[in-house]
């Protein structure tokens, strides 16, 4: 089991941020190995209660500003100048690729169209940046 997330004030928003869509990740990996799937996955009340959690998060100036109205996608916090390791970096992006990817097919999207999808290709590219840093 995950720990709950930090309390508002207990480090910062980025951080707090990170914590919550960790533990929405080990969430759906867990929900998963139970059997359930995309949307089944999403409309879990665990996922959905941590997703608002995460809305609120990245509504305090966290690193995504505002969600959009619907099921949010977690951004990764935006690295300070010289903050984070390039590694920490290329991992949170392609977690952050991951998770979209299984929510497009849980919206009925596969292969080629996920990966032509606008967001998956910036962040692909991104993810690409950042492997050139290294």
């Amino acid at each position: 089991p995950t720990p709950p997330a930090p309390a508002a004030g207990g480090g910062s928003i980025d951080a707090q941020i990170t914590a919550v869509g960790e533990q929405i990740r080990a969430l759906k990996e867990k929900l998963k190995g139970e059997g359930l799937s995309g949307k089944k996955i999403n409309d879990h009340d665990e996922i959905k209660t941590l997703v608002a959690q995460l809305t609120e998060l990245k509504a305090q100036g966290g690193a995504g500003g505002t969600a959009p109205a619907k099921a949010p996608l977690p951004t990764p916090p935006a690295p300070a100048a010289g903050g984070g390791s390039i590694d920490a970096q290329i991992t949170a992006v392609g977690d952050e690729i991951r998770t979209l990817k299984e929510k497009l097919k849980g919206e009925g999207l596969s292969g080629k169209k996920i990966n032509d999808h606008d967001e998956v290709k910036a962040l692909v590219a991104k993810l690409t940046e950042l492997k050139a840093k290294q």
